[in-house]
């Protein structure tokens, strides 16, 4: 009998101890991909994941692992440790310097910007690293004796091909948060080795029982891909490969209803978003990641546009730092902080507050924020999801219909895939964010509350469709698909 029913293999630990044993206890780790995981870390569950805490190897045992206790039950956690120098290599470079970028080429950014990168290919050195980080997951996932293996995101897209080379005989399932790019576009952009190290990486998935992706546009586009670079064949559901079928579908994300619903029915405004509110003007308010990929420069560029034609209310801006060592976000800064600058100056002429934050905000500031907003703006250039608008939505629950913000999300975001179809018109506005004009009218629109505000009907879809609801649909098609074998 195996020893947990489901191992979670993610580049992020499930949380990182960065006070000493003893002091007040971390929450879980910073990002999207943590939330959406959350309730299937529960009783039963293991999760593999680097350590990256000040303080970890203080909390594990000989092999690296402990007991973290959760709101869904107890998880053993494997944490593993990497040199400064793989860890570069893998992460740094690998990772995110080059499959990142890569793998939001669904439009041809870094030639309609200034400021986003070209994929940087790896060296064989640092590709290399990334092999090496790979198998260490593999092994340890291998060695937590799960029935499934739920392997997760760019970072550990060789996992799946080594874990089925190990002998692993459980159901093997990956999860794609990124968008998956469009090879025609992609190509203009990658070098000889940079096509390998890609057909590489789409190899290494394909191992997978099931191929989870955000939307049925990124699943068209990874099988076009898989047709060149991996020999496969499309089939029914998916593709076939090396004389198997891997199902390719579309899985969706949502957020953690509970982690949103709760504080946002108890937590206070912070004294600086009260003040803002008190001048009792709409709040437009764009929340992210500092990443070239959400259009910040754009949500920027537009809300002093309307500015300039004479429109009154309240910009907070927040963006929390991310990946300052990473090369290819030097031109992203520059740019940021002149957009930044001239939409202050706007804000100033005509005697309104303006706030741009380049900070990661506590949980229950962010749920006020979202709360508070008027106006979400998520202009992201191309998105696996973007949970920020669907958390704005859950978050505005307490708020009377007539009084609920609107959503303004790019075009190429699993947001407008999963309800742009039933909610665009409807507190969701769809736009092309490198459309200046376009974004400006949109915000503009929806301040207005002309587009019509959250519903009810959003909020339940989004419910219907959260984190726990992705988990649980996600591992019974798994087992179904891997039953079936």
């Amino acid at each position: 009998m195996a020893r947990f029913r489901l191992v979670i293999v993610a580049n992020r630990a499930y949380a990182d101890h960065d006070t000493p044993q003893g002091a007040t206890p971390e929450g879980t780790a910073a990002g999207g991909l943590v939330a959406v995981l959350r309730p299937a870390a529960g009783e039963g569950a293991a999760w593999v994941g680097a350590g990256r805490g000040r303080y970890d190897r203080e909390r594990v045992d000989a092999s690296g692992e402990e007991w973290i206790r959760t709101p869904y039950g107890d998880l053993r956690h494997r944490r593993l440790f990497f040199a400064d120098e793989e860890w570069r290599g893998f992460y740094e470079l690998a990772s995110n310097a080059f499959l990142w970028p890569l793998l939001h080429l669904v439009r041809p950014f870094p030639r309609l910007t200034t400021y986003f990168p070209q994929p940087l290919t790896p060296t064989r050195e640092v590709w290399s690293a990334y092999r090496r980080a790979n198998e260490a997951y593999a092994e340890a996932a291998a060695s937590m004796d799960a029935e499934r293996a739920w392997v997760h995101d760019y970072q550990l897209g060789l996992v799946p091909r080594m874990l089925r080379g190990a002998g692993y005989r459980g159901a093997i399932g990956f999860f794609l948060h990124t968008p998956f790019p469009d090879w025609e576009v992609a190509q203009e952009f990658l070098d000889a080795q940079g096509r390998a190290c890609f057909a590489e990486w789409l190899h290494g998935l394909l191992a997978a029982d099931l191929v989870g992706v955000q939307s049925s546009a990124d699943a068209r586009r990874l099988l076009r891909a898989a047709a060149v670079l991996a020999d496969a064949r499309e089939a029914e559901g998916g593709l076939r490969a090396e004389g198997r079928f891997v199902a390719v579908e579309a899985h969706p994300v949502g957020p953690d209803a509970t982690a949103v619903e709760e504080p946002a029915r108890t937590v206070a405004d912070p004294r600086w978003l009260a003040e803002l509110r008190a001048v009792g003007l709409p709040l437009v308010v764009g929340l992210e990641r500092g990443d070239y990929t959400k259009g910040i420069p754009e949500r920027l560029r537009a809300v002093a546009s309307l500015l300039h034609r004479g429109r009154r209310f309240i910009h907070v801006g927040a963006e929390a730092p991310t990946r300052v060592s990473v090369p290819g976000y030097e031109a992203l800064a520059a740019v940021l902080d002149d957009a930044a600058a001239a939409a202050a100056r706007a804000a100033a002429d005509v005697g309104l507050p303006f706030e741009e934050r380049r900070e990661a905000l506590p949980w229950e500031d962010v749920v006020a924020l979202l709360r508070a907003a008027d106006v979400l703006v998520a202009a992201s250039l191309a998105d696996g999801m973007n949970l920020v608008p669907l958390q704005t939505v859950l978050a505005q629950g307490m708020r009377p219909v007539e009084a609920r913000a609107v959503l303004v999300v790019g075009a190429d975001t699993g947001t407008a895939a999963a309800y742009g179809p039933e909610f665009a018109g409807r507190g969701l506005v769809v736009v092309d964010p490198l459309d200046d004009e376009a974004l400006a009218d949109a915000i503009g629109a929806a301040l207005e509350g002309l587009p019509g505000r959250i519903s009810d009907a959003f909020a339940q879809a989004v419910r219907r469709r959260d984190a726990r609801a992705w988990a649980s649909r996600y591992l019974e098609r798994l087992e179904a698909l891997h039953a079936r074998d």
